[in-house]
């Protein structure tokens, strides 16, 4: 049914058990077994599309009659469904683009930089044998291990690295560099944001702090906004130094805007859902089993309901490192349900 798929994916990685370790086995970074130090690895691993099924989750809390309005409210938030825009940043000389999903499509020409959350696979990517690598992947391992549970604290420093890239503006065809920080998260959006200090004040604190323009692409009808800016403004108004949008009401520049991008085949309207794919691989015995066959002629193969469960085997050695399985030949080596190879 296509619910279930393969992609890379950021894990924690104990080079010395050779196992992927779920958040709750890291302690104060180290892995709890043997208190090596943990490190962000990219691997490949198994998803289910539970996305799929958010409108319906969404829509169907009005059913649960007998439900308290405060828990329905928090499913609501889990599920946390936005409405906006998607649009594609090319990166400059690559023919790689970035995917940034925002609700507001009217600041698009106050955008100041792209940058993505430490996690986004796309970030070892752009800095693959680049003097960038080295300082990226550190920090990716401080943000992302040592500094986890502070990263949705609104009073946390902000804090960023230059990848030595840029990315190109889709509309008005400016150079934006790219940056990774430790106050995007992988679960916000696409996990990585068009930063538009004048207009978002968690930009506005990291264009601070590290030396970007602010440019005002709205002012409130009512009292100009002076510059420099204090302070983000992150209210309605209207629209300036947007070029044929100045002058339009911010209500209205959201929908002239998408529309403007898909035109130009460089975004499109879409929403937006917190709830996300569900990672659901473990290199262990005890892990999520998952039904696949990996045949040389016909790639991946799901085995046949009728076969189904697959029961682990009994007599498996355990050791402490990496998957117990793979030493057991009688389960590891099967035939192929389609062609029946080895």
């Amino acid at each position: 049914k296509g619910l279930a798929y393969k992609k890379k994916a950021p894990v924690n990685w104990c080079q010395s058990c050779q196992t992927v370790l779920a958040n709750e086995q890291v302690e104060q970074g180290r892995c709890w077994r043997c208190h090596n130090e943990v490190i962000i690895k990219q691997l490949e691993q198994w998803f289910f599309k539970i996305p799929e099924y958010a409108e319906e989750l969404l829509n169907d809390l009005r059913l649960l009659t007998g439900w308290p309005e405060r828990i329905r409210t928090m499913q609501s938030h889990w599920i946390g469904k936005s409405e906006g825009a998607t649009m594609y940043f090319p990166v400059k000389d690559s023919k790689e683009k970035i995917e940034i999903f925002t609700t507001r499509p009217d600041t698009i020409f106050g955008v100041n930089a792209i940058i993505f959350a430490p996690e986004h696979p796309q970030v070892l990517e752009l800095v693959k044998g680049t003097s960038y690598q080295g300082q990226v992947h550190e920090f990716i391992n401080k943000v992302v291990i040592k500094e986890r549970f502070k990263r949705g604290d609104e009073e946390q420093e902000k804090e960023g690295l230059f990848m030595g890239k840029y990315a190109i503006n889709p509309l008005t065809k400016e150079e934006l560099p790219i940056y990774v920080a430790n106050f995007i998260l992988l679960d916000y959006g696409t996990g990585a944001i068009m930063s538009v200090p004048a207009h978002d004040q968690r930009d506005f604190g990291f264009a601070k702090k590290y030396k970007l323009p602010i440019k005002i692409v709205i002012q409130p009808k009512e009292k100009k906004l002076k510059e420099p800016l204090q302070e983000a403004y992150i209210g309605e108004g209207v629209l300036v130094n947007s070029g044929q949008f100045n002058n339009t009401p911010t209500d209205k520049a959201k929908g002239l805007i998408t529309k403007e991008v898909q035109a130009k085949k460089i975004g499109k309207a879409t929403h937006h859902y917190k709830l996300r794919d569900w990672l659901i691989s473990r290199q262990r015995y005890w892990g999520t089993p998952i039904p696949i066959i990996y045949c040389a002629k016909c790639g991946i193969v799901p085995i046949p309901e009728k076969d189904l469960p697959v029961v682990l085997p009994d007599k498996v050695e355990f050791t402490g490192e990496g998957n117990p399985l793979a030493n057991v030949k009688d389960f590891v080596n099967t035939h192929c349900p389609t062609c029946n190879a080895p």
